[in-house]
């Protein structure tokens, strides 16, 4: 006599199956995705970055258009006024005899005959009335055809107007969607970093030439003060800046005050990442990377580091630029 299974007996023979018919199809679990890496994120800033860049470059192309073709609209208001002001005129003098001359006809006022085709269609339709003499009514008919002329080109124009205005709107959205793309990918990257390293601070991932002139300072970080070294065991304030950008082909002095005589001089508030930041009567030199920061080489003892720009390049004496 064969005793019937127990539900555990059961569940654990279709646990055991099932095991089975996975191994033998060669299911596996789905691993769960890893989070992009440093290097994956900056790819993905490179690739937004190019995109922004030609984004900006359309957007400035359709505001430059639009603003020739509001001109344009404004040149022919001004060609306009006069024919209109002389067709109120005019139209004054007319509108009394029309009405007379259609009083009680259903019509409301002159505005059918006024709008005649052509001056000639216009001439004949109100040559008729007294009051108003043919010259007068021909002068008119001129003066409409002509201001017509006008309205017809503004409409054109408003029209043109009004789609370069909507592919001013669309890119200036595209723009804004990329620039919070690469903000989000930024925030990722940095703090993916400051999980890794521990560091405080973080710069922006910068693309292009500036990107390597900064990536190459802070890769230097922690080395030690070396005097008249620029690399790669040491370096001293002008090497730093010296061998960050003889990575990208710009040759440099190495000597802050021969830097600053080089660099095209700009503003505190025009610094950009990869921008020498000059101090201490140009005897010291440092390397902004963005938010208020710099990395540089300070003094014997003292490694190469990133610190607050008012802290490192102080007395500050001026900024300049090499790119």
């Amino acid at each position: 006599m064969t005793t019937p299974r127990s539900g555990a007996a059961k569940a654990r023979r279709l646990v055991s199956v099932a095991v089975g018919i996975a191994l033998i199809l060669g299911f596996t679990a789905v691993p769960a995705e890893a989070d992009p890496s440093v290097k994956e994120l900056e790819k993905k800033i490179e690739k937004r970055a190019e995109e922004l860049e030609g984004t900006i470059e359309d957007y400035n192309a359709a505001r430059e258009d639009l603003d020739k073709t509001k001109k344009k609209i404004k040149k022919l208001d001004k060609k306009l006024a006069p024919y209109e002001k002389e067709l109120d005129k005019l139209y004054d003098k007319a509108e009394p005899i029309v009405m007379a001359a259609y009083q009680g006809q259903g019509l409301t006022g002159p505005t059918a005959m006024l709008n005649s085709d052509s001056p000639e269609a216009f001439a004949d339709k109100i040559s008729a009335l007294d009051g108003l003499s043919a010259g007068d009514a021909g002068l008119i008919g001129k003066v409409a055809k002509k201001a017509r002329a006008y309205k017809s080109k503004k409409t054109d124009l408003e029209e043109l107007k009004d789609e370069q205005d909507k592919k001013e709107s669309d890119l200036s959205k595209a723009k804004k969607k990329i620039e919070k793309e690469i903000e989000d990918l930024q925030g990722d990257r940095k703090t993916t970093i400051k999980n890794e390293t521990g560091a405080d601070y973080v710069p922006d991932y910068v693309p292009g030439k500036r990107g390597e002139v900064v990536r190459h300072a802070m890769a230097q970080v922690d080395k030690p003060y070396v005097w008249a070294a620029a690399g790669p065991d040491g370096y001293d304030c002008s090497g730093l800046i010296l061998d960050a950008y003889r990575q990208i082909g710009i040759s440099l002095p190495h000597n802050a005050a021969r830097q600053y005589g080089q660099a095209t001089h700009i503003g505190k508030g025009d610094l950009q990442p990869g921008d020498p930041v000059f101090s201490n009567g140009l005897k010291h030199v440092t390397m902004y990377i963005g938010d208020g920061y710099v990395v540089h080489a300070p003094t014997f003892g003292q490694p190469v580091q990133v610190a607050k720009m008012d802290t490192a390049a102080s007395p500050y004496y001026g900024a300049g630029t090499f790119l």
